[in-house]
């Protein structure tokens, strides 16, 4: 297997309670179940046992938002004295001009810092419950006006989709380097109700329906297939993807039944990457429901 990049979800903790959200989910469904987990940067350097130099990693994830990891500054630091390219991903809520000035001093000009806003700054909490958008608007400006590339995320919703070009030029007069409209595919009971009307579906939406009808289709397209989507989790383990750490899925894998292999406390990436148990897995990916349901392709 290949290495050209990592996810890397430093922290599960979240100011939001977005819907769609796994970490929403999750705790609405097992709230005795939540701890809060940021990962320990020592064991996290230890286990990246590889040359980082010109490496991906993207600081996204799947339960939390990195940027409220306690030491997210010095992880930031130890990763850029390594070589590695960073894109952070971020609602960008509750941090100060100071917070976002010392974040600019660690980036260049290969980094981003995408800031995840579905709408304008009056609506947007319909989908994004809790943020804030008098400290977005800060961190905006910040990260506009430094070396590093810039850019707005934006899901059509119902509420939101013909909104689009006023939340365009919004980002133009922040300075903000990209815009991007991005379609989702996650429409479920938990989003059917803010699911847009006239705006397309995100491109593995019939898919996901072909199999939730089928349990079968016959090809996917799996995010791995790059090498960028190595995914650590804010505990501390390690999957070939943030697929893979879905609650849903999970415990069905090899990753999560028998999980204390993929400690990144205890071993390394070039150790999980030799493993027969980690050759089969990604040799087989169709034949794995979660690549099924999250890697689907169909043209239903």
């Amino acid at each position: 297997m290949m290495i050209n990049g990592f996810n890397i979800e430093l922290t599960n903790l979240c100011t939001l309670k977005c819907a769609g959200c796994s970490r929403t989910q999750f705790i609405n469904m097992f709230p005795q179940h939540w701890k809060n987990h940021s990962i320990d940067i020592n064991n996290l350097m230890n286990f990246l046992d590889c040359d980082l130099t010109n490496t991906f990693i993207s600081l996204c994830g799947t339960y939390g938002d990195s940027i409220y990891h306690p030491d997210f500054h010095n992880i930031i630091s130890q990763f850029k004295s390594k070589g590695a390219i960073l894109k952070i991903v971020t609602n960008g809520s509750y941090k100060t001009e100071k917070w976002w000035k010392e974040t600019s001093s660690l980036l260049d000009e290969r980094d981003s810092v995408t800031f995840s806003v579905d709408g304008l700054p009056e609506n947007f909490t319909t989908y994004r419950v809790n943020g804030d958008w008098k400290s977005i608007e800060v961190g905006m400006k910040v990260i506009a006006n430094s070396k590093c590339n810039s850019i707005w995320s934006y899901i059509p919703f119902n509420y939101n989709e013909n909104d689009i070009e006023e939340a365009r030029d919004l980002c133009n007069q922040l300075g903000i380097t990209q815009f991007e409209v991005n379609y989702s595919d996650r429409w479920d009971k938990h989003t059917e109700h803010l699911m847009p009307v006239n705006s397309q579906k995100g491109p593995r939406y019939n898919g996901k329906q072909a199999w939730l009808a089928n349990k079968k289709i016959e090809s996917i397209t799996p995010s791995c297939a790059n090498g960028q989507e190595h995914f650590i989790t804010a505990d501390g383990y390690y999957m070939p993807c943030c697929h893979i750490s879905d609650h849903r899925f999970y415990y069905k894998t090899p990753f999560g039944s028998d999980k204390k292999q993929y400690n990144i406390n205890t071993t390394t990436i070039s150790k999980v990457l030799k493993d027969q148990v980690t050759i089969d897995f990604m040799s087989n990916l169709i034949d794995h429901t979660v690549c099924q349901f999250s890697c689907a392709t169909c043209n239903a």
